[in-house]
């Protein structure tokens, strides 16, 4: 087996995310791997302005980002104790993409992400981030499902 170094956590901040962390904590102690944890903030739809008054892109951008470093910071804390090596950051742009490029320049060994298991109308409108990254990751990529999708047995 190829050693695991380093492990990329995209999150969201979703029930799905949080559950799909256990997992990337409990390979990360497994291996003795850092931890990146990466959240992807979507830029601003540029429409918006026409019909708002107040709209300010910047500032959005601006406050998510210091959301998703709250969050983050709460996610590490509280992890603190398993002895890992932690880095964080929040990027602006496209989900998928950013994960892939954030995966390629810090040479991450693995992926470790969840799946909201859309399907049908939703699946094909929204698309799927983990499906992308599965595609196009540089390194394995571990999908996480959480307990409430998994259906009975076929």
């Amino acid at each position: 087996m190829l050693p695991i170094r380093r492990i990329l956590f995209p999150t969201d901040f979703s029930e799905h995310a949080e559950y799909a962390w256990t997992h990337a904590l409990t390979f990360g102690q497994e291996f003795g791997a850092e931890v990146h944890l990466l959240h992807v903030v979507a830029p601003p739809p540029r429409l918006t302005e026409a019909y708002a008054v107040n709209f300010d892109p910047e500032k959005m951008v601006k406050d998510l980002t210091a959301e998703a470093n709250t969050a983050m910071d709460r996610q590490v804390e509280a992890a603190k104790g398993r002895g890992l090596i932690f880095h964080r950051e929040v990027r602006v742009g496209m989900d998928f993409r950013e994960i892939i490029e954030y995966a390629t320049k810090h040479e991450m060994d693995l992926i470790v992400m969840a799946t909201h298991g859309r399907t049908g109308l939703a699946h094909a409108l929204l698309g799927s981030v983990a499906e992308k990254v599965v595609r196009k990751a540089p390194c394995p990529v571990l999908t996480v499902k959480h307990p409430s999708m998994r259906v009975g047995t076929p």
